[in-house]
């Protein structure tokens, strides 16, 4: 992927940086990621009363969300337009002033960064990528902006995906697979940058896949990032479209049987 370059000293602080990026669909289970990176020593601009981990630089966050919506329809691995890398460069070096940085680990945690995963890495050649997948059928049944067609954004890709006035949970599965797939075009250009969990494992094995994603990042698991995930990260979270009606659950499976066999999830129905 050809990158779009600038001599500009803001675009110079900016890729000298190497923030810590979760990419992952909504409710994918990266409240639980964001706050252990958080408990790593990563600075990730939480707020403690917004339990949600987000960034909560509104500009900053506002700013992907604008950038997201003109580049739905664009391959992910198309050059960012100079406007968008001008946008979110401006964001981003506010970000870093909104989050006092002055040196050690930061990063943020928003879903819809996860759409416009190129221009985030031309912007950031050096940036590591935190890149977590949940099983499509448990997101299926969780509503996220990126589905709802009443928003934006939701909107804007259910109309590329030709979804539409779809039942929720297909627009939420196919949103799911679309931004999956979407991000994974991407993944050959980012090389070892690159850290792919499952939420299943986190959740069964939340100890080991910390220290491993700790390690992705060079920094020591802390001992607050062991009592985090004693406190908060809970195996029954795992499967939980097994409470849906089975035959909900073979539609969703038919709309994005690919993308759940590309990450082994067996199919629930016969």
């Amino acid at each position: 992927m050809r990158r779009f370059g600038s001599s500009s000293p803001t675009a110079e602080r900016l890729a000298a940086t190497r923030p810590v990026v979760v990419m992952s669909r909504g409710h994918s289970g990266t409240r639980v990621l964001s706050w252990a990176l958080r408990a790593l020593g990563v600075t990730m601009g939480t707020l403690d009363h917004e339990p949600a981990g987000d960034c909560q630089d509104r500009r900053f966050t506002g700013t992907i969300k604008r950038v997201a919506m003109a580049r739905v329809t664009d391959p992910v691995t198309d050059p960012p337009r100079g406007r968008e890398l001008r946008r979110f460069r401006r964001a981003a070096s506010r970000y870093l002033d909104w989050i006092g940085h002055r040196g050690g680990a930061w990063g943020w945690k928003f879903p819809e960064t996860y759409l416009i995963g190129g221009v985030v890495d031309a912007v950031f050649p050096r940036a590591l990528h935190v890149h977590m997948v949940r099983d499509g059928r448990d997101v299926a049944f969780k509503a996220h902006l990126t589905d709802d067609e009443d928003r934006r954004l939701g909107r804007r890709i259910l109309g590329h995906l030709d979804m539409l006035g779809r039942p929720r949970h297909l627009q939420a599965a196919r949103s799911w697979a679309y931004q999956l797939r979407r991000f994974g075009a991407l993944r050959p250009h980012l090389g070892d940058r690159v850290h792919r969990l499952t939420f299943e494992e986190l959740c069964r094995s939340p100890q080991e896949t910390m220290t491993r994603v700790a390690g992705f990042l060079g920094l020591a698991m802390t001992d607050e990032c062991r009592r985090y995930l004693d406190a908060h990260v809970r195996a029954d979270k795992v499967a939980q479209y097994r409470n849906e009606d089975p035959a909900v659950v073979a539609e969703v499976e038919a709309c994005i049987g690919d993308t759940l066999a590309d990450w082994g999830y067996a199919p629930a129905t016969p």
